[in-house]
């Protein structure tokens, strides 16, 4: 896998069944999915949110509460 594009494991009847990719592309691809959930996220939180709270207002209520 050198050349940097995915091969594909193909059925006896020629259809692809599954994606072969290097490891680098694939730890690439969980990153950009994370990146997406964590986007999804926020923006279902602004969406839901009556108020959103600042980020520093946030560590010291954890900072108070022990758990940072």
């Amino acid at each position: 896998m050198s050349d940097g594009k995915p091969k594909f494991l193909v059925s006896s009847a020629g259809r692809r069944e599954a994606v072969l990719l290097g490891v680098g592309q694939y730890k690439r691809l969980l990153e950009r999915l994370e990146d997406l959930e964590d986007a999804m996220a926020l923006d279902r939180a602004e969406k839901t949110s009556k108020k959103l709270v600042p980020y520093d207002e946030v560590r010291a209520r954890l900072r108070r509460s022990g758990k940072l």
